[in-house]
């Protein structure tokens, strides 16, 4: 796109992988022994809240992948929708522009916030070529510092959500 415009792309949540039936049965028993060891130590709360997370866990894992529209633009960087503007991004950082990056892995786009909720946002750039154009955009706006994501996001990748 231009660059008064800015830049659109859309790209999905994550690589969505089926699992088996044998993976769900292994998601309840685990979850099951782990609640009955909780109740038996005398938490039944704690039972209550795995059931609840293994629950969420096989459905999020169950459903495809969402499709993000992310833009940027000179207000800032959309997603979806919402604008997180320029004033509030500490920096930002493109994986793979400065290395190559391991086999099968896609270049992200990490930008740090200000943001209590979102304190760094990774959008997935899809295109390899994206990077470079992307990364010439926003340094107008925003410092260039180098960082790796954070833990969840790895946490997240490794269970397909």
């Amino acid at each position: 796109m231009a660059e008064d415009g800015g830049i659109q792309w859309s790209v999905d949540t994550h690589t969505h992988t089926e699992r088996t039936i044998d993976w769900y049965w292994g998601l309840g028993l685990i979850a099951l022994a782990a609640a009955v060891l909780s109740i038996v130590l005398g938490n039944p709360l704690l039972a209550v809240i795995i059931f609840l997370a293994a629950g969420s866990l096989g459905i999020l894992v169950h459903r495809g992948p969402r499709e993000h529209t992310v833009g940027l633009n000179p207000r800032g960087v959309s997603m979806d929708g919402t604008l997180y503007r320029w004033d509030s991004v500490v920096s930002f950082w493109i994986e793979g522009t400065h290395g190559p990056l391991p086999a099968g892995r896609q270049a992200h786009l990490l930008i740090s916030t200000q943001g209590i909720l979102h304190p760094q946002l990774v959008i997935s750039l899809g295109d390899p070529g994206r990077a470079q154009n992307v990364r010439a955009y926003i340094k107008r706006f925003a410092k260039e510092e180098e960082q790796t994501a954070h833990l969840g996001h790895h946490i997240a990748q490794m269970l397909g959500l």
